[in-house]
């Protein structure tokens, strides 16, 4: 029987899907937790008022949960010294900066599964961050150690809270997507292997600067003790800093393989389009042929590297890192092909992009349509990211752009200054669908449609996955509408 140090009282920050996990877990190892939301009870929070009664109903005694809604009352401060904030709750707020300054402890869900973890079964841990492919690269890891017949969810940031899969006894590997949010209350997580992919400009709200954002995510291989090993992007500039100020081992990734060509462990694609590893530990060895692989874009190829380098450091078998790799057709709302339109002889491949909630995303999107013509729509809540490269690169690639949301004025403006001309403007995503549809049949032969909107969705939805669904379904519903149009979903 595994011995766990759950502490004896707990109070949680936020009504959200960690937060009801950490209660969950709470509960069932005897301890207490009160949890506390700002916002008061509505509709929109429904579900998780419903879980929570759920759990009361399992308490041995109604002195194990207790919360309330609308409001931070005193016991926020005087229920327990340990707080388990959200990730949505920025640490400049009015209660995280009280409770900082009363000494208490403030951590995140992932920083206290971790805990747990450490104390009981110890699973090894695969963290992965970034600011664009987290929730990719963390999918093919996963699905790398499921083909080699290990049991290893994902979870994190990427929907599952990490707590939720510490007591499940058939898991072998915790593969971690990491956010900056989380890693910025996450002091002394470490992950057996971490991997950091990029950092661009991004959540500058939240963390109040680029500077800090930086460390969020530098957090993660620079902690004592280090990960054992560490996978880094060659030629992204914070890896330089991050292997200046780590103990951990390093494999580098490139697709250049003159980039990491002094390097000692490395992996990077030869000119034949053949993926090779070569570590300290190991011979030079052929790990893929990306001429099999399925997803579009020179990032995605990144995403892979990175991906098969953790397994190959988790002494995966060199054959089902292959598998899974060529079999791998990415994730939902990420360069997501939805459907394929024809009418008479025109094609309109219409892909969903709705994570891409910033303009390093947007790009990358537009950079593995590089040789075709398209129809963008973009749009959303404005990060006010500076939008030159953004808008040279539309430019270069889109035949068209159809704009949408609060940002809509000052992309627009973005994109008149790099002298493009090609804008049309909608009032909702429903009608950005069907501009972007009779702009793209009235081209000579069809072009895709990609919907990348380079911005968040709060304006108009909740989050990206909902806004990427309400896509789907309006592309749907504009196939059913359109007599002699096809598409299957």
């Amino acid at each position: 029987m595994m011995t766990h140090t759950t502490p004896l009282a707990v109070t949680i920050l936020g009504l959200s899907k960690s937060g009801l996990a950490v209660a969950e877990y709470v509960i069932a190892h005897g301890g207490r937790c009160f949890l506390s939301e700002l916002s008061p009870a509505s509709p929109a929070n429904e579900d998780y008022q419903r879980q929570l009664s759920a759990f009361a109903e399992r308490t041995s005694s109604p002195e194990q949960l207790a919360w309330e809604l609308g409001g931070h009352s005193k016991s926020v401060f005087t229920f327990s010294d340990l707080i388990v904030t959200s990730p949505g709750i920025p640490p400049t707020s009015p209660v995280m900066e009280q409770l900082q300054a009363s000494g208490k402890e403030v951590i995140s869900e992932v920083e206290f599964a971790y805990r747990q973890n450490k104390m009981t079964r110890q699973l090894p841990m695969v963290g992965i961050t970034g600011t664009n492919g987290k929730t990719t690269t963390t999918t093919l890891i996963s699905e790398i150690l499921t083909h080699a017949n290990h049991i290893a969810p994902s979870c994190g940031n990427i929907g599952t809270p990490v707590i939720s899969c510490i007591d499940n006894p058939d898991n072998d590997y915790l593969v971690v997507e990491l956010s900056s949010f989380q890693l910025a209350f996450s002091p002394t997580l470490t992950a057996d292997i971490a991997v950091f992919l990029n950092l661009r400009p991004d959540h500058l709200n939240w963390h109040g600067s680029l500077a800090s954002y930086q460390r969020a995510n530098m957090r993660l291989f620079t902690a004592h003790p280090s990960p054992k090993w560490i996978v880094l992007h060659a030629e992204d500039p914070v890896s330089q800093e991050i292997a200046a100020n780590t103990t951990s081992q390093i494999l580098w990734f490139s697709l250049s393989q003159d980039t990491v060509k002094d390097r000692t462990n490395r992996i990077f694609m030869e000119d034949s389009g053949q993926v090779v590893i070569e570590t300290t530990e190991s011979p030079p060895t052929t790990l893929l042929d990306t001429s099999r692989i399925k997803l579009r874009g020179r990032h995605n190829l990144e995403n892979i590297l990175a991906a098969a380098a953790t397994a190959f450091l988790l002494e995966m078998p060199v054959e089902k890192i292959q598998a899974a790799c060529t079999a791998f057709t990415g994730v939902e709302h990420r360069l997501e092909l939805v459907t394929t339109f024809s009418k008479a002889d025109k094609i309109v491949p219409i892909y969903n992009d709705s994570k891409a909630t910033n303009t390093d995303a947007a790009i990358s999107a537009l950079n593995a349509f590089e040789k075709e013509p398209l129809v963008l729509i973009a749009g959303g809540r404005d990060k006010m990211e500076d939008l030159t490269e953004f808008s040279e690169r539309v430019k270069a690639i889109a035949c068209h752009v159809v704009l949408l949301g609060e940002a809509q004025q000052r992309f627009s403006e973005a994109l008149s200054a790099v002298g493009y001309t090609g804008i049309s403007v909608a009032d909702s995503l429903e009608v950005a669908v069907q501009k972007a549809m009779d702009i793209a049949l009235s081209s000579p032969n069809g072009c895709p449609i990609l919907f990348s909107p380079a911005c968040a969705s709060f304006d108009m939805y909740p989050n990206f996955e909902i806004r990427g669904q309400a896509f789907k379904q309006y592309v749907s519903a504009y196939s059913n509408e359109t007599t002699g149009l096809k598409g299957v979903l």
